[in-house]
C-alpha cells in the first residue's frame, strides 16, 4: 500500500529546515498532549484512534446494510449538513468516475445528498427525479431537528412511503444518530428503521471514518475496508512513537507553525483534480480557523486579521 507522502521542500527558504526542526520539543509535546487527553477540546478527541478500533463486526453490519438498500434501490439520498454529508461526498467523487451519471447502466446505486441547503428548486427537482423511481434513504443528524436535513427528510419520508408505502419503506430508510435521544432517535425506534450511532466524540471533519461517511460509501460500490485499512496504516504512521523526523504529522504540524511565526498568515488549499474538490470542501467547511474578514469598499480591503491560530497549533 502507497502512503501519503508529505514533501515541505517548497516551503524552505521562508523557511529553514533548522526553523522547522526547531520545533521538535512542541511538536512532541503536542503530541503528547493529544494522546494523554490533557488539552483543550479533549472530549472530542475520538478521531485518535478511531480506524484502529473500527471492528470486523462493525464493517460486516455496515455492509449487510449497504447490500440491504443496494438490493432494493436504484437511488439513495443521503441526508445531512456539514461534516454529516462533506466527508462522504469527497470521497465518493474522488474516486468515482466523473460521467457514471450520465451511463444508462449503473452497478451500484447512485447516491444524491439532500438536507444541505434550504433551496426549494434543488427538493423539488430531487422529488421530481423520485418519482417512479426505486429509491432509499439515508438521514443523519445527531439530534434530528436541524433545520435543512429536518425538512428534506420530512419531504422525502412522505414522498417514500406514498411510492412504496409505509411497511416496505421501512426498510428503505436508515438512521445515523445519537445513541440514546434526540427526535430522530425516537422516530427511528418507533417505525424500526435499522440505525448507527454518531460517536459523542468524534467531530464532523472525521466523521467520514464512522457510518456517517462509511455506509454512504459503501452503498456507492467502493470498498471501505481498503479505506479504512489505509486509516489504520496512517494512524501507526503518525503515531506518538514515531521519530519526529519520520512523522508526517508532526512536520507538517511544525512546518505551518514555522510559517506562522515568520509571518505566513494567509494559507491556500489547492489541488489541481476536478475529483478532489469536495475534498477540499470539507475542510474549508469543517475548519476551525476563520478567514480574513473583507467588504466591498471601492475593491475589497483588509479589515480584520485573522482570529485564531493555526489549525494544528503546537503548545506554547
Amino acid at each position: 500500500m502507497k502512503s501519503i507522502e508529505l514533501n515541505i521542500e517548497k516551503a524552505l527558504g521562508t523557511v529553514s529546515k533548522s526553523d522547522v526542526f526547531a520545533l521538535e520539543d512542541k511538536a512532541k509535546s503536542g503530541m503528547e498532549m493529544l494522546h494523554k487527553g490533557t488539552g483543550k477540546g479533549n472530549d472530542f478527541l475520538g478521531w485518535l484512534h478511531l480506524p484502529s478500533e473500527i471492528t470486523e463486526a462493525h464493517l460486516a453490519d455496515l455492509e449487510a446494510a449497504a447490500k440491504q438498500l443496494k438490493d432494493r434501490c436504484e437511488i439513495v439520498v443521503v441526508i445531512g449538513i456539514g461534516g454529516s454529508y462533506l466527508g462522504a461526498k469527497a470521497v465518493i467523487e474522488a474516486l468515482s468516475d466523473s460521467f457514471e451519471f450520465l451511463r444508462s447502466e449503473h452497478k451500484n446505486p447512485l447516491v444524491l445528498f439532500a438536507g444541505h441547503n434550504i433551496g426549494e428548486d434543488y427538493l423539488f427537482e430531487l422529488q421530481t427525479l423520485l418519482k417512479n423511481k426505486s429509491f432509499g434513504i439515508v438521514v443523519i443528524s445527531k439530534s434530528g431537528t436541524t433545520t435543512e436535513p429536518a425538512i428534506a427528510f420530512r419531504l422525502l419520508k412522505e414522498q417514500l412511503e406514498a411510492q412504496v408505502g409505509k411497511d416496505e419503506a421501512k426498510h428503505r430508510i436508515i438512521a445515523i444518530t445519537d445513541a440514546k435521544k434526540g427526535a430522530l432517535r425516537k422516530l427511528a425506534d418507533t417505525e424500526g428503521y435499522k440505525t448507527f450511532v454518531i460517536a459523542d466524540n468524534v467531530g464532523g471533519r472525521f466523521s467520514v471514518l464512522t457510518p456517517v461517511g462509511l455506509l454512504p460509501i459503501a452503498i456507492a460500490g467502493f470498498d471501505i475496508r481498503t479505506l479504512v485499512s489505509g486509516a489504520v496504516a496512517m494512524e501507526k504512521a503518525c503515531g506518538e512513537d514515531i521519530p519526529f523526523e519520520k512523522n508526517p504529522a508532526a512536520i507538517y504540524a511544525a512546518t505551518r507553525n514555522a510559517l506562522y511565526q515568520s509571518g505566513k498568515k494567509i494559507e491556500i488549499l489547492v489541488n489541481f483534480n476536478p475529483k478532489l474538490h469536495f475534498f477540499a470542501e470539507s475542510i474549508r467547511h469543517q475548519s476551525t480557523s476563520r478567514p480574513i474578514y473583507i467588504r466591498w469598499d471601492n475593491g475589497f480591503r483588509k479589515v480584520k486579521e485573522p482570529s485564531s491560530k493555526p489549525f494544528f497549533r503546537l503548545p506554547k
